[in-house]
């Protein structure tokens, strides 16, 4: 049994709510309950009685609570001991990365603080919510991520440490030579966008602060995808509309292979930030924090240039 999935279910008995318990492990309901249902069919026992309103964890779950907190403060104390024995602190940094995030900015901010400084570095990329969890479960040292004013960061500022790295935008592009195209499609009313799912941060970014803006008839859905990378091979062989941040789509803006239609469809500013948990330290974690710090500004202008 996983560490996490321990977390997962003391959160919810020691708040008493699946809705507490989510805020505590800073996710969002919906999230935190796919969870749990996946911890339910991997240990394939239900944990929860869910004919209960509100689901209420089984009494044999709850008896089972102290014995759990034993094994979890074991394998917390497990790692700690086997950290001490590889020379007394981690030699390799983990940073958890949202997917967009990793296609463009987070490779280059990786180099300029690797090839200086010889640090190790594994990049995990995820989706926001999973990359708090990576980050709250202390399976990854730094989370990079994006956030908006109306999808902001909620953290305890008490327990977790942000800095903010850089801005810049989401925008839309489209294959610079079937521009045309697409300008036909809008006088129709029927351009084809792909989407993003709702559940995930860039689909409600779109959803929510961009596509307002517009009349509902104006797109016709194409295709979905979680990944700004295949959204972007979209765009590139003039298939559809795709949203995605500037650092991505500024290498072919510049080679001219997309049109970038901003006026047109509007954008939506997106905040870079690196967090951390607060707390005690390796000496490694907090020179790579540092550099992360220090150079993060200068590489996210230099992409966008």
């Amino acid at each position: 049994m996983r560490l996490e999935w321990i977390e997962d279910i003391l959160a919810v008995a020691d708040t008493g709510s699946m809705i507490r318990a989510a805020e505590r492990r800073f996710l969002t309901q919906s999230a935190f309950s796919r969870r749990l249902r996946t911890i339910e069919e991997q240990l394939g026992v239900e944990l929860f009685d869910r004919s209960r309103k509100p689901a209420e964890l089984r009494r044999a779950v709850l008896e089972h609570c102290e014995e759990m907190r034993k094994i979890a403060d074991s394998l917390r104390k497990l790692r700690s001991d086997l950290v001490r024995g590889n020379g007394g602190e981690h030699t390799r940094i983990v940073i958890a990365s949202q997917h967009a995030i990793t296609a463009a900015i987070a490779p280059i901010l990786i180099q300029a603080i690797t090839e200086p400084g010889h640090i190790d570095i594994r990049l995990r990329s995820a989706n926001r919510e999973n990359c708090y969890t990576l980050l709250l479960t202390r399976q990854a040292d730094f989370m990079l991520s994006y956030s908006t004013d109306r999808q902001p960061l909620i953290f305890d500022p008490d327990f977790i440490e942000t800095c903010v790295l850089g801005r810049e935008q989401l925008i839309p592009v489209f294959s610079s030579q079937d521009a045309e195209r697409l300008n036909a499609a809008w006088e129709r009313r029927q351009v084809p966008v792909v989407l993003y799912p709702n559940d995930v941060f860039l689909g409600k970014v779109v959803r929510d602060e961009i596509w307002p803006r517009f009349t509902a008839d104006l797109f016709r859905p194409y295709a979905e995808t979680a990944l700004t990378l295949a959204a972007l091979q979209f765009a590139l062989i003039g298939a559809a509309l795709v949203w995605v941040p500037r650092s991505l789509a500024q290498p072919y803006i510049l080679k001219g292979e997309l049109e970038e239609l901003s006026n047109t469809y509007g954008t939506a500013e997106l905040t870079l930030s690196l967090s951390r948990i607060n707390g005690s330290r390796s000496p490694h974690a907090e020179a790579t924090w540092t550099m992360l710090i220090s150079c993060g500004q200068t590489q996210l202008s230099a992409i966008l240039d």
